[in-house]
């Protein structure tokens, strides 16, 4: 419920009734109860740049308890997208993540249990899908975006971890005393976050759009410089001619720096 200036004034919930707060702080995920839905922050997709809104997840027994457990998490590229393989304990956390434009969901299974092998046998995945993009604002009067809520893009560097934490350190110095201080606090806080996403979706593009893979639409568009941001395409013009520079990053809110763009560019041959 809002009351007449459009703060959130209260929650009312099947289990305890109506909960009242100053301030109320959206962690429903993807559904975006509050911020979305009860306050309208509108989402700004940004699909036209990254293609991979779809995952099958599967948890992979070890077939040799006493088999060696890798120290990383393994990134393999496919032909629509990349799977992650990660060793726990346990098990092994294995998925696909991949763009339903470029392929159908019956073929990314298809790919991830080819990459598995015979351990997947009797395995059923779990279709994760998602919407890539961020709201517009992440603070609206009295309500606070934290986590998917306020925008998700794609788990090659676990951006959304990195989104929390730093959702949550932002609101603890920012917290408001006031009611006179939302406002000011909200500004601050919409920046940063927009100016982190931004920076984000540069990053995790510049892993695609310099592929020379050339065997599907999927890595044949990523290189297409049409769908590249203006951004990032002017810095890799810059960069043909020299390296990456703490100078190309004017922002405090960069979760990736030039020294992150040279591994991938060094790594790619750039």
């Amino acid at each position: 419920e809002h009351d007449e200036a459009g703060n959130i004034s209260r929650l009312v919930s099947r289990e305890h009734g109506a909960l009242e707060a100053d301030l109320y702080i959206d962690c429903s995920g993807f559904h975006a109860a509050l911020i979305g839905q009860a306050m309208g922050s509108p989402f700004r997709d940004v699909d036209h740049v990254l293609f991979a809104n779809r995952a099958l997840a599967m948890q992979v027994p070890y077939a040799d308890p006493n088999r060696h457990i890798a120290s990383s998490t393994i990134a393999t590229a496919h032909e629509a997208g990349w799977t992650w393989d990660i060793g726990l304990e346990n098990r092994r956390g294995v998925g696909y993540v991949y763009s339903n434009r470029h392929t159908s969901d019956e073929r990314a299974e298809e790919v991830l249990r080819a990459y598995i092998g015979p351990e997947a046998d009797g395995l059923t995945p779990r279709m994760l899908k998602f919407r890539l993009g961020y709201r517009e604002k992440s603070w609206v009067k009295n309500c606070v975006a934290v986590g998917l809520s306020g925008g998700f893009l794609e788990p090659l560097e676990s951006t959304g971890i990195v989104m929390i934490g730093v959702a949550a350190d932002m609101l603890a110095d920012l917290f408001p005393r006031t009611t006179d201080a939302f406002e000011p606090a909200a500004r601050t806080y919409n920046r940063a976050i927009r100016e982190r996403f931004l920076g984000q979706i540069d990053f995790l593009k510049l892993h695609y759009c310099l592929s020379r893979r050339r065997d599907g639409d999927f890595w044949i568009r990523n290189a297409d410089r049409a769908t590249w941001t203006d951004s990032l395409t002017e810095r890799l013009d810059q960069w043909r001619q020299r390296p990456p520079s703490p100078h190309d990053f004017h922002s405090a809110h960069e979760t990736f720096t030039y020294f992150s763009y040279c591994s991938v560019l060094y790594g790619m041959g750039f």
